[in-house]
């Protein structure tokens, strides 16, 4: 009967053994929405935040731009928003004002009213305005072009099981101003640990970026361009989950050991 007994706690040694295995190994799952996590082992170095003016954004495939146009040097557009008369009456017989979004193709060219399909890609706006102005100063009086990029966005994660797409309206937006428009930053969210990985020709920089100081606002500061990720690290809920996650097996365990009691009666 006591070899029997033991028997029985031999079992009973081996089934708790093999539960603690089984629970060790689901802590491996926690967490699992956590993103763009960096390994220690990679001694990995972030890249130097830039503070100062970007270059000016290239235009690229799947670009969309408006674009505008008038002759007379734009006369047509601020007479025309302002209600004034225009003082000159300049008879050129012609003055459109032109506004419409145009994609750019895979290939890097776009189809314009007036002017036909072009390659734009790797031009910023500005030397495509200048290119679109020459072309059409063959056929009009003084043309003034302006050229806006439409689609220029970027993607925050402000804290977990968050994330939202940001349009951006001026070329000059601060990370303050992104992480404003995203209702700021979760209360799970660490605001000394954020990411700001940007693509730079066909490669991608991280920066690190601590706001959680005063001397953080110069980072906060920083102008963020279209197509970039800002990812903030919020608090790993390992209690709650590992809660969740050994519940069933509880359950298991303590069923276990109620058929357990009953045997050994």
């Amino acid at each position: 009967m006591i070899k029997q007994f033991k028997q029985h706690q031999k079992q009973l040694l081996v089934g708790i053994i093999l539960l603690s295995v089984l629970l060790l190994g689901s802590c491996a799952s926690f967490n699992t929405n956590e993103m763009f996590t960096i390994s220690k082992k990679d001694n990995f170095q972030y890249d130097s935040i830039p503070l100062g003016p970007l270059n000016e954004h290239k235009i690229c495939a799947g670009d969309r731009f408006s674009f505008s146009f008038s002759t007379n040097n734009g006369e047509k557009i601020i007479f025309g928003s302002s209600g004034a008369a225009n003082p000159s009456n300049t008879s050129t017989g012609y003055n459109p004002i032109i506004t419409q979004d145009y994609l750019v193709q895979l290939d890097g060219h776009v189809e314009l009213p007036l002017i036909g399909k072009i390659k734009v890609e790797g031009l910023t706006t500005e030397t495509l305005e200048e290119n679109l102005e020459l072309l059409l100063s063959n056929d009009y009086l003084l043309p003034f072009v302006q050229i806006r990029l439409t689609n220029e966005r970027v993607v925050i994660f402000p804290g977990q099981n968050s994330g939202q797409v940001i349009n951006l309206q001026n070329s000059n937006t601060s990370l303050i101003e992104v992480i404003a428009m995203a209702n700021g930053i979760r209360t799970d969210g660490y605001a000394n640990s954020i990411k700001l990985i940007r693509k730079i020709e066909n490669k991608r920089v991280i920066y690190k970026i601590d706001l959680s100081t005063i001397e953080g606002l110069k980072q906060g500061d920083m102008f963020v361009q279209g197509n970039d990720y800002i990812y903030i690290h919020s608090k790993k809920r390992t209690g709650g989950e590992i809660l969740k996650a050994i519940t069933p097996w509880l359950s298991v365990f303590s069923s276990s050991l109620a058929i357990y009691a009953l045997i050994i009666k």
